[in-house]
């Protein structure tokens, strides 16, 4: 770790995840023996929570400038603490907003950044953070060593585990007010964008297809199964960018949503790496294909073999049987 700069630094405009970047952070500090650090920005938080889940101190930042997310704004507002306080690691989280501030802040700050970060470790040494991500349509694993500080990567949700919240847990919580150069872009309306049913990264049972199903009106079936589980709706990336059968924000994978459900059906999905990488914070995987040597079966907790068109129906019907007998 340098010398001169220290610390393990969280930031993300999405609270789940914030919480879970904090679960991460806490063990790499503690392996640093330094401190944890979470920014929060306009939250409906007084900074409690993020104490409660590993932080030793919360930067506070509430500006009406920055109430709408500007990526301009956010980045001044970040760059004036980290030239500041200067941490060691900074871990932002990957939602779109993230994906947008992470690289400028890099550039602001003349240092690296590793996107899409699937696994963070230190070096043997603890001089650098090891930061995998999947590259080349999700065939290759880099490991990134960013040599200059902070060490800034960005992680998707789903990927760590929270600590469970602590009342106890003491934290030091300070209100800041860092410059901000006034906003260059004028928004003339906002219209927030209606998602239909559970969004597919706080579904707890998940029902995803792939080109298994052989026809856009076979949706049914997979619909009709997702309902009697209690479970949402998703898909392979070529059932949404090639088929367009599902909106583009439903499908899963490297590039798609990354999910964390504690039920996950691969309903006649091959398992494809970009897939793979996208489910692999599910805790249970139940996967469904007629090819007995299909990929996604190496990855699974439970695997049948066989037609979708059969084996869900009688999933269906066994489920509903099961329902009434309770």
């Amino acid at each position: 770790m340098s010398q001169e700069n220290k610390g393990v630094w969280v930031f993300s405009d999405l609270p789940a995840l914030a919480f879970e970047l904090l679960g991460k952070g806490r063990t790499l500090a503690d392996q640093l023996a330094t401190q944890l650090t979470a920014v929060s920005i306009n939250a409906n938080s007084d900074g409690r929570e993020h104490v409660q889940h590993g932080a030793d101190r919360v930067f506070l930042i509430s500006d009406p400038a920055l109430s709408t997310f500007q990526v301009d704004g956010y980045t001044d507002a970040l760059t004036a603490l980290v030239n500041e306080h200067k941490p060691d690691v900074l871990l932002i989280g990957a939602t779109r907003n993230g994906l947008e501030l992470a690289p400028r802040l890099a550039e602001r700050l003349k240092t690296g950044c590793v996107t899409e970060t699937t696994r963070l470790e230190l070096d043997a040494e603890k001089k650098f953070v090891l930061m995998d991500r999947v590259t080349y349509g999700g065939n290759l694993v880099e490991t990134h060593i960013s040599r200059s500080r902070p060490q800034i990567a960005t992680i998707a949700k789903g990927l760590f585990s929270p600590i469970p919240a602590d009342p106890s847990r003491k934290g030091e919580i300070v209100k800041v007010e860092p410059q901000i150069k006034p906003s260059t872009t004028r928004i003339l309306e906002n219209k927030p964008k209606t998602a239909k049913g559970v969004k597919l990264g706080d579904a707890s049972i998940i029902v995803s297809f792939g080109r298994g199903v052989r026809k856009k009106e076979d949706l049914a079936v997979i619909e009709e199964f997702a309902q009697t589980v209690g479970g949402a709706v998703g898909c392979s990336r070529p059932i949404a960018e090639d088929l367009h059968w599902l909106p583009e924000e439903q499908y899963i994978g490297l590039s798609g949503q990354k999910v964390n459900p504690k039920v996950y059906f691969a309903c006649g999905i091959s398992g494809q790496i970009q897939h793979l990488t996208g489910i692999r914070g599910s805790r249970i995987i139940v996967a469904i294909n007629n090819d007995p040597k299909a990929p996604i079966f190496e990855f699974s907790d439970y695997c049948v073999v066989g037609d979708l068109y059969q084996v869900i129906p009688a999933l269906s019907n066994a489920v509903k049987e099961l329902s009434k007998s309770q």
